[in-house]
């Protein structure tokens, strides 16, 4: 009895001890476990800013691309111009070189004629078709005046890249401006009051802070449109000259003391804005079709595809609503 009782007594003592290794060893895994689910975790968001930064990455790569598109585009048509200048000036020589040797006798034979040059049509030396003197004229006005030419075209050419924005304008106004769109109008050159009722609020009572950020914004909405004050300054980049804001301004440095950074920060956002679209020198608020995914200009092309997105949208929206009829 007392061999027995002493191994059941055994038995007992151990069982304790084996619930702390089981114990122990579950712990562990679950350590284990939690360990992988948080690297788990980590590996996906750094793939998911991979994705993001890969996706910044091709849109700069396309507008680079549109860049040199437009570019050789253009090179290409002075190439064509100046192969046509080339021609001209050729059939000019030859021209000149013909009249030489017909010699002042052939002129004297004919003076009861007009000079050749001012006839309606002559024949060629070679025996080709009739030149229409007019057209001459025009091409020798080319060949005079290249430049001119150029910059007749280059003026056609902003006309018609300025009236196909301002049908994108126009379009953009006309849609909804409710919804998160990631390319919306955006006002150039107007100061977001949002920051500035946020630092108000941070020192004065709620009816004392609204007025005083309208107060506050309205001066500094005077300053972004006022042309003589101009808070950049030029640093040369590899090589190539930029202007950028100068931080060392007093009046930046006045207003990031006085109310903090957001205020200060929306201002420089608002320069850059107007800086970024050329417009430094005419400081008016101006509508601008806007990519606010990639806070910048939208291009034409996304305009335009964009626009094109809402129309087919609208459209299916109608075609669901007559057939649910």
């Amino acid at each position: 009895f007392s061999t027995d009782y002493m191994a059941e007594t055994g038995d007992a003592g151990r069982l304790p001890t084996s619930l702390d290794v089981l114990a122990s060893d579950v712990h562990s895994r679950l350590e284990f476990h939690r360990y992988a689910f948080m690297d788990c975790v980590g590996i996906k968001n750094a793939l998911h800013c991979v994705i993001e930064e890969r996706e910044n990455l091709q849109q700069r790569q396309n507008a680079i691309d549109q860049l040199v598109a437009e570019k050789d585009s253009l090179t290409k048509k002075n190439e064509e111009l100046a192969a046509e200048l080339e021609s001209l000036k050729e059939q000019l020589q030859a021209r000149e070189s013909s009249d030489q040797q017909q010699g002042s006798g052939f002129q004297q034979s004919h003076s009861g004629m007009a000079h050749p040059r001012l006839m309606p049509k002559r024949k060629r030396q070679s025996g080709d078709e009739d030149v229409d003197e007019h057209e001459l004229m025009e091409d020798l006005s080319v060949i005079d005046n290249p430049d001119q030419v150029l910059n007749t075209e280059l003026e056609a050419t902003r006309k018609e890249i300025s009236d196909i924005h301002s049908k994108l304008i126009e379009g953009f106004t006309d849609l909804s401006t409710t919804g998160g769109r990631n390319i919306a109008l955006k006002n150039i050159g107007q100061l977001d009051d949002r920051p500035f009722l946020a630092a108000c609020r941070k020192k004065l009572p709620a009816e004392e802070a609204r007025e005083k950020a309208k107060e506050v914004h309205r001066v500094w909405q005077g300053h972004i449109q006022n042309p003589e004050w101009n808070p950049f300054k030029t640093v040369t980049v590899e090589g190539i000259p930029k202007e950028i804001i100068d931080v060392d301004d007093d009046k930046l440095q006045g207003l990031c003391a006085a109310w903090g950074e957001g205020v200060h920060k929306a201002v420089v956002s608002c320069l850059v804005e107007i800086q970024e679209s050329g417009r430094l020198g005419d400081r008016n608020i101006v509508p601008e079709v806007w990519n606010y995914k990639c806070k910048r200009k939208a291009t034409h092309s996304e305009s335009i595809e964009y626009l094109f997105g809402q129309v087919k949208r609208l459209s299916d929206a109608k075609s669901r609503t007559r057939s649910a009829r």
